[in-house]
């Protein structure tokens, strides 16, 4: 069977996706964050949120189908409220799925009962099989017996854009709550470093040249800083603005302080 192509988004650019994850603690809201190796393609060194490219293993084998392996709202709403096909909604929820568990062993998903994941320790070797391609996420939920919930994911906003010269990416955006006896860990080969933060800190940290963050990653982050609670950001993405963010918008003055800012890096001055 010929392999399928990974769908585009807007004007042809690839589909990608994130997933911000979020936490209630003593210090108000934390997000996941990850700063990535120095060696990565696209975005090397920058702090960023899980995510990656949409592929053709982000689809169910065959015919497109979501009835046996997506629960929640349904694809065809989530699809009108993100301005997307429901074949490219499947593809980019599927996506944040996999690349969550791949670099972060956080699964957003349920079992067919639709009881929650509290321990992903039965699913190591999965990770470790979709991290080398031997599987996709398809296969693991139809062996695993297990759904992807598209509930437990609120769309938060949509970026397209690229690094320098490279391919552009039209990249979906997800807020969601890490579940409930899962803890998500820095075991990726694309970071250096992981971990929960406070959003605040970390824009304030790139005010002080400490953390690198594009402006896409610098602009939800400013969102985020918004609630103080999980619950809160959830019912925030529920108002999200998704309409597409084309290229550098130095003119929109929600993002002034991000284009006008001077910053210095002081991490290594000559990365």
């Amino acid at each position: 069977m010929p392999q399928r192509k990974a769908p585009t988004g807007y004007d042809q650019a690839r589909l990608s996706t994130t997933i911000i994850l979020v936490r209630d603690s003593d210090q108000g809201l934390q997000v996941w964050a990850q700063e990535r190796v120095s060696t990565m393609r696209n975005y090397p060194g920058m702090t960023v949120f899980p995510g990656g490219g949409v592929d053709h293993r982000d689809f169910p084998a065959g015919t497109w189908d979501t009835s046996d392996l997506w629960t929640g709202q349904p694809v065809e709403e989530l699809a009108a409220r993100l301005g997307l096909s429901p074949e490219q909604t499947h593809a980019v929820v599927f996506a944040g799925v996999r690349e969550l568990f791949e670099e972060a062993g956080t699964l957003l998903a349920v079992h067919g009962d639709g009881t929650p994941i509290t321990d992903v320790t039965p699913y190591h070797q999965d990770r470790v099989d979709l991290i080398s391609h031997r599987i996709s996420l398809t296969d693991m939920l139809t062996r695993r017996d297990l759904r992807v919930c598209s509930d437990l994911a609120r769309p938060w906003a949509r970026w397209v854009g690229g690094w320098k010269d490279l391919h552009w990416f039209d990249t979906v955006s997800f807020v969601a709550v890490a579940p409930r006896g899962q803890s998500p860990d820095g075991d990726t080969s694309e970071a250096d470093d992981a971990g929960w933060f406070p959003p605040q800190l970390l824009l304030d940290g790139w005010r002080h040249g400490l953390v690198r963050l594009a402006i896409p990653t610098w602009a939800q982050l400013s969102f985020l800083a918004q609630f103080p609670t999980a619950a809160e950001a959830l019912a925030g993405a529920d108002a999200a603005d998704l309409t597409p963010v084309v290229g550098d918008p130095v003119d929109d003055p929600r993002y002034a302080e991000y284009f006008t800012t001077a910053w210095v890096d002081r991490i290594r001055p000559n990365f």
